[in-house]
């Protein structure tokens, strides 16, 4: 069975405390982790105009890992109607140098005044998996000679050489079957998943969380008064053509229509 262990570091955000630094984000590695497939999880806060340019700094920490250290594997960029704009990234990094990567990368947000606030690592044990597949190749082997030296019996009954060779082409099957998941295995372990997400905001603390309100409070603002231009824009048009109905009904439609029935009795 296959165990997986899960290591989250939470950021505690106090009112007036300094932002994290990037430094302290955990970390882990050393022969504690030795056969642990991980996957590295990292979310920044900082203001919207700069997730672009964080985010390329990313990729570009990435590529001039070169490929055989760093595959960039997704990359989103989007803008809400306020303005506001969010992004992630997903890599793949060597195992051997992705604790130095994900070390860099927070140190390259530090830089820019980006706020670490949130990491999560989380790893698959993949010894048990290791294990149980050799003791199977053993056993695999230990029962494809016993095949082979029954098969090479002269004296061996056709329908029984048939059966066997029916367990030789079984046995062919599953040892590619073996084979194929030992691959993915070591894939696995040679390959760590790494992926970043970028969201618009000051970070913590009392003076930015002000100044966040205030961005809140300007982004309504202005959000209303599109909505009044766009109801303006819509309804003004019809809103003046029945205004000006009315005024014509009212200047000469009405009489017209009183001289049409006649005075009222």
């Amino acid at each position: 069975m296959r165990k997986r262990s899960i290591v989250l570091a939470s950021l505690c955000l106090a009112a007036c405390s300094k932002a994290p630094d990037g430094r302290e984000a955990p970390d882990i590695g050393g022969n504690a982790s030795a056969g642990v497939a991980f996957t590295y999880g990292y979310a920044f806060e900082l203001p919207s105009r700069e997730i672009s340019d964080l985010q390329e700094t990313h990729a570009q920490a990435c590529e001039h890992a070169g490929l055989a250290n760093c595959r960039i594997t997704g990359l989103t960029y989007t803008v809400d109607r306020d303005g506001q704009a969010s992004a992630s990234l997903s890599v793949k990094v060597a195992a051997g140098i992705a604790r130095r990567f994900g070390r860099d990368a927070i140190w390259s947000a530090d830089k820019i005044g980006a706020t670490l606030v949130g990491a999560e690592i989380t790893g698959e044990d993949m010894q048990p998996a290791i294990a149980e597949a050799r003791a199977e190749e053993r056993t695999a082997g230990a029962d494809a000679a016993d095949l082979e030296r029954r098969l090479r019996d002269p004296r061996l009954p056709a329908a029984e050489r048939q059966g066997l060779e029916e367990r030789r082409a079984a046995r062919a099957e599953a040892e590619r079957s073996q084979a194929a998941a030992a691959r993915a295995q070591a894939a696995r372990l040679a390959d760590t998943p790494m992926a970043f997400s970028y969201q618009a905001g000051r970070g913590v603390g009392f003076g930015n969380a002000l100044r966040d309100s205030a961005d809140a409070a300007l982004s309504s603002t202005r959000t209303t008064l599109i909505w009044a231009i766009w109801l303006l824009a819509t309804l003004g048009p019809p809103g003046i053509a029945l205004l000006l109905i009315w005024l014509v009904w009212r200047r000469w439609g009405r009489q017209r229509w009183e001289r049409l029935i006649g005075p009222a009795e």
